[in-house]
């Protein structure tokens, strides 16, 4: 990516680095975070490790309900990564995962794949100052699996309600995503990551 596109999302893109991080399914600790938000996390986590261990496509959907906070110093670390500013302070998101089990093995045994992922609900409130601001919008994930590992991915930002101030930092966030794939290989590398390296972890140590 050119310095210029980069230019182009100048503290502003850095708003869709949050929802990158959430599609990894990860339960890292970050600062902050509560000791309910990882053991929602984890709990999600464990579910995926199982149905892709188990292969089977027959069983219970995967169904999650997470939230996550993010505190600034976090966000403007993985911001810097990409040559970008945070302008705003914590996030907190809410999401409710909704994905079909047959969708989730198929996209890890078959030779090639598209995980569709129908709109998620994303709730969030980011702070600036001593203001909180309140944003919803759904995510829509796709992506493309081969030999079941990741190779694209899609975002698929949409709905996005709230003040003018975010809606226009999300909106801007979701067209350099579109266009030019910003945090593709981020989440491609977090996805892989956690089916290869994650998983196997977590299943051994009983979850």
């Amino acid at each position: 990516m050119t310095n210029r596109v980069m230019g182009m999302g100048h503290g502003k893109a850095a708003a869709t680095f949050m929802f990158a991080l959430g599609l990894g399914f990860s339960s890292a600790a970050l600062a902050g975070e509560s000791e309910t938000e990882k053991q929602a996390l984890q709990k999600c986590e464990i579910d995926i490790c199982r149905m892709i261990a188990d292969k089977s496509r027959d069983g219970t959907d995967l169904t999650c309900q997470l939230s996550k906070t993010w505190q600034k110093e976090d966000i403007e670390k993985g911001a810097q990564e990409k040559k970008l500013t945070w302008g705003f302070g914590r996030a907190r998101c809410n999401i409710a995962v909704d994905v079909k089990r047959a969708d989730i093995v198929d996209a890890v045994t078959k030779p090639e794949y598209t995980l569709k992922i129908e709109k998620q609900p994303v709730d969030c409130e980011i702070e600036r100052n001593e203001e909180k601001y309140p944003i919803k919008l759904t995510l829509a994930p796709v992506l493309q699996f081969k030999d079941g590992k990741a190779t694209e991915a899609q975002l698929g930002v949409d709905n996005i309600e709230g003040t003018t101030l975010i809606k226009g930092v999300v909106w801007t966030a979701a067209t350099l995503e579109q266009n030019f794939g910003l945090f593709q290989s981020d989440i491609v590398k977090e996805v892989n990551k956690f089916i290869e390296r994650q998983c196997p972890k977590r299943l051994a140590s009983g979850g």
